[in-house]
């Protein structure tokens, strides 16, 4: 892959099926279907992308799509395991180790989760105050550092990555409104996120306590990238944040995961409904512009939901034997 760039209770809802339809039945599946997404932090820019997308899907679908607050990644693979919620942002690591039982989820692992699609690259950042006297990451040895919400992919990928460079700072765990609010009152030196630039929460910030975001050297990218091989090599352009160089970091996929559980027709539906209209979604939510099911499906690693895959395949894309869950076959 190549970048350039409190307890939710949502029962999956059963699909209403009328008597004496037919073959007419299975397309009115899902009709009525309410469907619960969790996805990050509210002051996270992909909260605002999965409010359009669940926007437009609700529009052109028989779904009822709406968005819940979370940690983010981490914590909705866990809700998504124990089906508190139907739909989950995920990112590209935690999908991986959550179906196949590795990492985080090793001997835990979640075998009925299933991909949809993914939504758009995702970037890592890492800031510090100015101030701060801190300006490489190997500065940040010892330092009080927030390495992103708890339970976000984000804080997962700090983790790895410094630790992978070999530099252990004082992580304190705390949300990211939290965190923001350390920042600016001088508790911690700098936080961390991976999502999409500007962060809302990084502009705020910045424009009370002054920001630098961190670029790694050459080396620390070729040190990260071969011991964690689903993150590549991304920018933050310079004035993606008021008066800040470009800045070089890493990235991955973010995307939208499911279970085995949600019925084949809402996830055929959802998957067609947000595809129909990726078009309209680039115009509010700049991160999704360029992505097509084709590229969605080359960077799945792990079985696709019935539902995704009919619709994939109905639209000419070969799928591999990989993707197909054993409900499918």
């Amino acid at each position: 892959m190549t970048l350039s760039p409190k307890r939710l209770l949502t029962p999956l809802a059963a699909a209403v099926l009328t008597a004496g339809l037919g073959a007419g039945a299975a397309t009115q599946a899902a009709a009525n279907e309410a469907i619960g997404i969790g996805v990050a932090p509210a002051a996270s820019g992909w909260y605002f992308g999965f409010s359009e997308l669940s926007r437009l899907v609700s529009g052109d679908s028989p779904l009822e799509v709406s968005v819940r607050e979370t940690g983010g990644s981490r914590e909705n693979a866990i809700r998504l395991g124990r089906g508190e919620i139907d739909l989950g942002l995920i990112d590209a690591p935690g999908a991986y180790e959550a179906y196949n039982g590795e990492g985080r989820y090793e001997n835990d692992a979640i075998e009925q989760m299933r991909m949809v699609l993914w939504v758009a690259p995702s970037t890592m950042h890492w800031a510090v105050r100015q101030d701060s006297g801190i300006e490489t990451f190997e500065d940040l040895e010892g330092a009080r550092f927030n390495p992103s919400s708890i339970g976000g992919g984000g804080e997962y990928i700090t983790e790895l990555v410094f630790d992978a460079l070999g530099i252990a700072p004082d992580f304190q765990r705390m949300s990211m409104s939290d965190a923001a609010d350390a920042v600016v009152d001088g508790r911690i030196v700098g936080f961390s996120y991976n999502g999409i630039p500007p962060i809302p929460a990084f502009t705020e910030v910045h424009s009370s306590r002054p920001l630098r975001v961190l670029s790694m050297t050459e080396e620390q990218v070729a040190t990260a990238t071969e011991a964690l091989p689903f993150l590549s090599p991304t920018e933050i352009p310079a004035g993606t944040y008021r008066d800040m160089p470009a800045a070089t970091t890493l990235g991955t996929y973010i995307g939208i995961a499911a279970t085995s559980d949600l019925s084949e027709e809402a996830g055929y539906e959802f998957t067609r409904a947000y595809w129909e209209n990726i078009e309209r979604l680039g115009e509010t939510f700049a991160p999704a512009r360029g992505m097509t099911p084709e590229i969605s499906v080359e960077n799945t690693t792990t079985p696709l939901h019935a539902g995704s895959l009919r619709y994939y395949r109905e639209i000419g894309i070969e799928v591999p034997e990989a993707l197909v869950p054993p409900e499918a076959e």
